[in-house]
C-alpha cells in the first residue's frame, strides 16, 4: 500500500465505512480519525501495534522503523511511515487477521501524570505544581478526557477488541516486552530496540510530589476502564 497517498482520501464522514471499521466498529470516543491514526499497521513486516501515547509509543515505533528500514528512523517519521487500518481493502482483511496485534500500556496514575507535565507543565512551567495537575484533572472530570489521545484513556484508543490482541506489552517492562515483539517478527535480527527520551517527562519520580489522596482517588474514578482492561492495580501509588 502506497500509506500517504490513501491517507489524504478518509476522514471522519468516510472512514466508518471502510472495510477495516465495519468489520470492527470503532466506539470509542474519539474522533474515528484520531483513532485510526493510533493503528500503525505493516503488512510485509507482519505487524499491526496499536500505538497508545505516553506509553513509550515513539520509542515503540522507532524500533518497528528499525525492523522494517534496518536504519534509525526518527520518530516523527517513523510515525508516518506505516499504513493504518482504514486504508485496508476488503481484499487485504484476511492478511491483518494473520498479523501480530499488539499494543503496550502504562500504569494510568503515571502516564496522566507525564501528560500533564509533557502538554500543560513544560508549555506553562511558572510554579504550576500539584495545583496545577488538580486543575488539569479537574478539567478531564467536566468533558476533556476524550479531547485528546495523550490523556485519553488507553481502553478508548483500542481498535480492535482488546481480546483479539496477541499481546499487551507494559510500559514498566519495556525492554523484555520489546524483545518478545522482536522475536515474533523478527528472531534472527540483532536487537533494534532504541529509546527515545526527547518527551520523557519522569512521571515515575515525580508521583508523591504531584498526587494527594484525593487525586489518587480522582484518577482512579477517571481510568477505572484502564485498570480494569489492563489489569492495573488501582491501589494509590503512593502507599
Amino acid at each position: 500500500m502506497q500509506g500517504r497517498f490513501h491517507k489524504l482520501r478518509y476522514n471522519n464522514l468516510t472512514l466508518p465505512f471502510r472495510p477495516f471499521y465495519r468489520r470492527y466498529p470503532y466506539t470509542g470516543g474519539l474522533s474515528i480519525g484520531s483513532a485510526d491514526a493510533r493503528g500503525c499497521l505493516d503488512l510485509a513486516l507482519g505487524c499491526f501495534y496499536n500505538r497508545m501515547p505516553k506509553a513509550a509509543n515513539s520509542t515503540v515505533t522507532t524500533t518497528l522503523a528499525r525492523l522494517r528500514e534496518g536504519r534509525d528512523i526518527t520518530s516523527k517519521v517513523a510515525k508516518k511511515l506505516f499504513d493504518t487500518p482504514g486504508q485496508l481493502r476488503s481484499d487485504q482483511m484476511a492478511a491483518f487477521d494473520a498479523l501480530f496485534k499488539f499494543t503496550v500500556v502504562r500504569n494510568p496514575f503515571t502516564r496522566v501524570l507525564s501528560a500533564y507535565l509533557d502538554k500543560v507543565e513544560r508549555l506553562q512551567p511558572q510554579a504550576l505544581g500539584r495545583t496545577g495537575f488538580a486543575d488539569f484533572i479537574s478539567g478531564l472530570e467536566r468533558g476533556r478526557l476524550l479531547g485528546n489521545g495523550h490523556w485519553a484513556p488507553q481502553r478508548a484508543m483500542l481498535l480492535i477488541p482488546v481480546e483479539r490482541l496477541d499481546f499487551i506489552g507494559r510500559v514498566e517492562t519495556l525492554e523484555a516486552d520489546l524483545v518478545h515483539v522482536q522475536q515474533r517478527l523478527c528472531p534472527n535480527r540483532a536487537a533494534a530496540m532504541k529509546s527515545f527520551l526527547a518527551n520523557a517527562t519522569g512521571s515515575r519520580d515525580k508521583l508523591a510530589q504531584y498526587y494527594d489522596a484525593s487525586l489518587v482517588d480522582r484518577v482512579r474514578r477517571l481510568y477505572q476502564a484502564d485498570f480494569e482492561t489492563f489489569g492495573y492495580a488501582d491501589t494509590s501509588p503512593l502507599a
